[in-house]
């Protein structure tokens, strides 16, 4: 086994000359993924594992919506979709988004013609910028389904 000096390494600002605390990493290279992700919250998907009226076909709709969602949270999707993704009837489509909007767990976007669109409630998950989702909690006071 070898034995390692610690040294002290210091990173200092070029424009101010402050040296500055903490632990330099660098990084090579950023890392592509070939997938689309999104953040999950793992409390919420403990609050909805618990939820007994988020259960059956309304958790499917919820799993597919997540599936689709966009930047900064919006999903924009036809029931018409749904339905024959999930081979649901549009009435069991329609109950599920309204339950899931009422409980507060998708929140109603914009119209898209005649398209209705989503957000995902950023306490449920998050795909954009860090920075937007603070500013996207403090605006929308959002909360847990408990």
């Amino acid at each position: 086994m070898k034995n390692w000096e610690q040294k002290n390494i210091g990173v200092f600002d070029k424009d101010t000359g402050e040296i500055l605390e903490g632990i330099p990493i660098y990084v090579k290279a950023k890392i592509k993924w070939h997938q689309e992700f999104f953040m999950g919250i793992q409390e919420a998907f403990i609050a909805l594992a618990k939820d007994k009226e988020i259960r059956g076909r309304t958790r499917s709709v919820l799993d597919y919506l997540m599936g689709k969602i966009g930047f900064e949270n919006y999903i924009c999707i036809q029931q018409k979709e749904i339905c024959e993704a999930l081979e649901m009837d549009k009435s069991n489509v329609s109950n599920a988004i309204k339950l899931l909007l009422n409980r507060g767990i998708i929140l109603p976007g914009p119209k898209l013609g005649r398209t209705s669109s989503y957000r995902l409630n950023s306490n449920y998950g998050w795909k954009g910028k860090i920075i937007n989702l603070s500013e996207e909690r403090n605006r929308n006071h959002l909360s847990l389904v408990k």
